[in-house]
């Protein structure tokens, strides 16, 4: 159990460290408002008590990452950098990262139900899905006061 802590929280910390240069890219035009998108994932991969947040900032028609500790945007992925992606895609965010020891994650947002899906890849494993507290939702918010934008 220790262990799948460790990855959960390994992962979580490296999706919000891969801050990147880049201007996130949109594969279909969205109708999005400007807002800043939290999604708290209770239960994570049904260990209780531990629970994942996920936070967008959509601005301009794009999405970046948001740190609330530092209130800024960002973007997830460097120029070019594999295995990672953060979008907009058929009135969803996604989001896809490939961590250093080869686990895939990938998030989906819609943002007309503001429901969150996630998934998980181990290296040799097939894709699954990752459970949570039934019923966690995304909330959207006003742009934050004094937001920096990366």
């Amino acid at each position: 159990m220790k262990r799948g802590l460790a990855a959960i929280l390994a992962t979580g910390a490296a999706l919000a460290a891969c801050g990147g240069a880049a201007q996130s890219e949109t594969t279909a035009a969205a109708d999005v408002e400007d807002g800043l998108i939290t999604c708290a994932m209770p239960d994570y991969d049904g260990v209780a008590g531990i629970t994942v947040t996920q936070s967008f900032i959509l601005t301009d028609g794009q999405v970046k990452r948001y740190s609330d500790f530092n209130n800024q945007a960002f973007d997830l992925c460097a120029p070019g950098q594999e295995g990672c992606s953060l979008g907009i895609e058929d009135g969803a965010i996604a989001m896809t990262y490939t961590s250093p020891k080869g686990v895939d994650s990938r998030y989906r947002v819609d943002l007309t139900s503001m429901d969150i899906a996630a998934w998980e890849t181990r290296p040799g494993e097939e894709e699954r899905s990752v459970s949570f507290a039934t019923g966690a939702k995304c909330v959207r918010e006003p742009l934050p006061e004094g937001l920096k934008i990366n």
